[in-house]
């Protein structure tokens, strides 16, 4: 039964959270076949946004939640959004009435900066309707990421570490400003990479989800980083963010050891779901090192970006 109107959007309460996320996670089921969500990493993306100005959620005519979405401001010129509309909802119009609620608080933020913005919004790449719906608001296709998995059935391997490496979980309190040092150097040639600012970067550190058990660092001869492994482990998976290899350490074989070491530190914990997401045009041979770990592509997500001009029409 589709949603009747009309659609109201409102600000987020944190009584919504559980609700919010069950529909993020009825989207990720319709959408890709499973769940890639849960509730853990709703409230950690919360405590990150300005839920005032930068999140939405849709109504219906009966009060229920029927739609999602957030902004974020990653750089002073790119600006990154995401939307979720409830299956039993879609073509009433709740994804449009969300993504003029994003353009119109892109303008705001380019009209107050008196600057162009990049914004990027991201939908399934087998959504057609969404795809349509971006195309014919400006949106062009800049990227595709896909979302690799792998389950263990049994213990993995011992990783092949390169000759003078060592590996350590991250130290809170001690390993912070060498990490995020490295974690610039590891991703600045990377697509789109705009650096944080130390205390942006920081804030994951403070989450409640967060762990130092599953933060692997790789060390040199010298002590200096030569790489790192940053995870979080949801209720079902082992969630691997960030996978980085110094260049003057690739080409050894770290990156593959990295992966290797959380496999087994995951199944150690009881734990063989293991997940990530990759750009497919990566220029390190991400994907292809992934598919050598034993991980299999499970979705993709097409990457839309349009420029927002100061005072330009939402």
């Amino acid at each position: 039964m589709m949603t009747p109107y009309p659609i109201r959007l409102r600000r987020p309460k944190p009584e919504d959270a559980a609700v919010v996320c069950d529909l993020v996670i009825a989207c990720d089921v319709e959408d890709f076949g499973s769940p890639d969500f849960d509730l853990g990493e709703l409230l950690d993306m919360w405590s990150g946004f300005d839920l005032q100005h930068n999140v939405w959620v849709a109504e219906n005519a009966g009060g229920q939640i029927v739609g999602y979405a957030f902004l974020e401001e990653d750089s002073e010129e790119k600006l990154f959004s995401y939307g979720f509309v409830l299956p039993s909802a879609r073509g009433t119009g709740v994804g449009t009435a969300l993504l003029t609620a994003i353009e119109s608080r892109a303008d705001e933020l380019a009209s107050a900066s008196g600057r162009d913005k990049r914004l990027q919004n991201v939908v399934p790449t087998l959504r057609e309707d969404a795809q349509t719906l971006l195309r014919t608001r400006g949106f062009v296709p800049v990227r595709l990421f896909k979302r690799m998995s792998i389950r263990l059935e049994a213990a993995p391997a011992a990783p092949d570490l390169p000759a003078g490496i060592t590996l350590a979980p991250f130290l809170p309190g001690v390993d912070e400003q060498d990490l995020y040092a490295a974690y610039i150097e590891a991703f600045a040639d990377h697509w789109d990479f705009a650096v944080p600012g130390f205390d942006t970067w920081a804030e994951q550190i403070g989450r409640p989800s967060f762990r130092p058990e599953w933060w692997l660092i790789a060390r040199g001869r010298d002590g200096d980083i030569a790489g790192f492994a940053l995870g979080r482990m949801r209720e079902d998976t082992l969630y691997l963010n960030q996978i980085g290899v110094l260049r003057s350490f690739r080409g050894q074989g770290l990156g593959l050891a990295l992966l290797q070491t959380a496999f087994l530190k995951a199944y150690a914990a009881g734990q063989p779901n293991i997940s990530l997401g990759v750009d497919t045009s990566n220029p390190s041979g991400a994907f292809r090192l992934y598919e050598k770990a034993g991980m299999r592509a499970v979705y993709e997500v097409t990457v839309a970006e349009k420029t927002i001009q100061p005072g330009s029409p939402a």
